[in-house]
């Protein structure tokens, strides 16, 4: 049976040290190696991208922008979830999170359709061919996430692959490789992402047009919901009056699954 390797590149620290051990020929290669793009990254992750794929191929897949969920989300009974987690405050005061479906919808599934329709040229409904290939998707995930991995056991023609914990690599290990070879580590998530600390949304406000962008996206999902408020911040505060100098600055972007923020 062949077995089919993909690097699922986050282009955070983790699976850009993958990329680059890959590049230099310190591990078993990659067949593809392939980046999801939200279409909401910070531009210091397009740049970092751009840098990457001048030193080895990366192939860019797109299921469009994620924040054009908000025009068609429905909010009178029959909603699906929103594909970003906002928080929002209820009638109770309480703030809670929407569920997550951003990684799954913007990141896993563009990746397979990119693999099934262009790698392995099957069509629309045509079964994996089980017998013959086995889908190997490598994951940026280290040893000190290890309760991140899992596997999608319904696919048997796929399994997830960690490579950083099998060289028993943490973050930190990954930060001193990538500094050592002259790179500078960055986190990957989505300009909006509603996990982020407030050292992060710090790191957006210093980019006046992605804080913008954020602000504006805020104020626009506000009211999406007939019995809820909705905001972008963990505090239930509009992100324009967020106090970032405070105390919420445990980060959850290490939430999306060895995808996002990798």
């Amino acid at each position: 049976m062949k077995t089919l390797r993909i690097l699922s590149l986050g282009a955070g620290v983790q699976s850009t040290t993958l990329a680059l051990m890959h590049h230099f020929g310190e591990i078993e290669p990659f067949d593809h190696i392939i980046f999801a793009d939200t279409g909401w990254e910070p531009g210091a992750v397009y740049d970092h991208l751009q840098h990457l794929s001048e030193l080895m191929k990366i192939t860019t897949v797109s299921a469009g922008d994620v924040r054009s969920f908000v025009p068609t989300f429905r909010a009178d009974g029959q909603t699906r979830f929103a594909s970003i987690p906002l928080w929002f405050e209820g009638k109770n005061g309480k703030i809670n999170i929407l569920r997550r479906q951003c990684t799954r919808e913007y990141k896993i599934e563009p990746i397979e359709k990119h693999i099934k329709r262009e790698i392995m040229g099957l069509e629309f409904r045509q079964r994996w061919p089980v017998k013959e290939v086995l889908l190997e998707v490598n994951l940026g995930i280290s040893t000190d996430e290890i309760g991140r991995c899992s596997q999608d056991t319904r696919k048997k023609w796929k399994i997830n692959r960690f490579p950083l914990i099998e060289m028993g690599m943490s973050r930190d290990d990954c930060s001193e490789y990538l500094t050592a070879r002259g790179y500078a580590p960055i986190r990957s998530a989505c300009i909006g992402c509603p996990y982020r600390s407030n050292e992060e949304w710090k790191q957006i406000k210093a980019v006046p047009e992605e804080w913008k962008s954020a602000i504006e996206f805020d104020e626009m999902v506000r009211h999406i919901l007939p019995d809820a408020t909705t905001f972008l911040h963990r505090t239930g505060v509009p992100l324009a009056e967020v106090d970032l100098g405070g105390e919420n600055n445990s980060s959850m972007l290490d939430e999306c699954s060895g995808v996002c923020a990798n």
